[in-house]
């Protein structure tokens, strides 16, 4: 997984591509942790992101949680079919903020 920042101010933009998945998602915990310290708002643009596995559902959701502790959104765009489909399987589509 390779992930780029757009810094906005108070909100940031990630722009995801590849996988996250078990091998990535302690990297991505860990990036999402320190974005979440640094921006009210933040979207996960998962326009290059492949695929998703339930340890990267876990990473999304610890960042959902810590923005939604400190009164922040958590945006997600751009999401293809097959990740949509996990969102939905799990029910985190009803959850999160997703915007195609």
């Amino acid at each position: 997984m390779d992930v780029k920042l757009v810094d906005r101010g108070t909100d940031g933009e990630l722009l995801m591509s590849g996988d996250l998945d078990t091998k990535t998602s302690r990297d991505a915990d860990q990036l999402f942790e320190q974005m979440a310290d640094r921006f009210t708002n933040i979207t996960l643009n998962m326009k290059e992101l492949d695929y998703v596995s339930s340890a990267g559902l876990r990473a999304i959701r610890n960042l959902y949680i810590k923005l939604a502790q400190k009164n922040g959104k958590l945006s997600i765009t751009n999401v293809n079919e097959n990740v949509m489909e996990v969102f939905e399987m799990t029910g985190l589509a009803g959850l999160l903020n997703i915007r195609q």
